[in-house]
């Protein structure tokens, strides 16, 4: 199988509708013949990683409001931990260069006791399954771009749909508006 989709970016067409994808960025983690699986990188949700950690007995030392970010709306209750490479963690692994990722709550415990860091803590994933993802992209629901660390750990939630989009030459108010779009 092809796995050039796999580590990389899927930027939702403005035509996307589906409020679980609307104007999203999806970091696609892994691409095989099972199907495929990302996270939702540019939702934030209400809810404070403090606030998490505390829930789970987790000593925090981070950003006082540093929220969990909305995954995606499979398994909520799953979280997923992306981090820099300037974090090593036995219990991660690399997805591309600048990039690790982990679904380990001891994972998240080490970050968490850290006062800096560059990581983000996501509850829930995106799935896809045999098939489904190169039949939204053949409908031109998703554009595809490359992964990179900056703005996945770095671009503030709010404005990485229309950054990541930039940094593919693709002006966000000049894709067509037209009819909807469901994944």
């Amino acid at each position: 199988m092809d796995d050039a989709l796999a580590p990389g970016f899927l930027i939702a067409v403005p035509q996307m509708q589906d409020p679980n994808f609307k104007q999203s960025v999806v970091f696609l983690l892994e691409r095989n013949e099972e199907g495929a699986l990302g996270v939702v990188i540019n939702r934030e949700s209400p809810m404070l990683l403090a606030d998490l950690c505390s829930d789970h007995q987790i000593p925090y030392e981070g950003d006082a409001d540093k929220r969990v970010r909305q995954g995606g709306p499979v398994q909520p209750e799953q979280g997923i931990v992306v981090y820099g490479e300037e974090h090593v963690d036995p219990e991660g692994h690399r997805i591309c260069e600048g990039l690790h990722v982990s679904a380990s709550r001891g994972t998240l415990g080490r970050l968490c006791h850290l006062k800096s860091g560059r990581f983000h803590c996501y509850s829930g994933y995106t799935g896809w399954a045999p098939g489904q993802l190169e039949r939204e992209i053949e409908e031109g629901a998703w554009v595809h771009a490359p992964a990179d660390a900056k703005s996945v750990l770095d671009a503030d939630p709010e404005e990485m749909w229309a950054e990541v989009l930039r940094s593919q030459g693709i002006e966000p108010g000049a894709l067509v508006q037209g009819g909807s779009v469901q994944a």
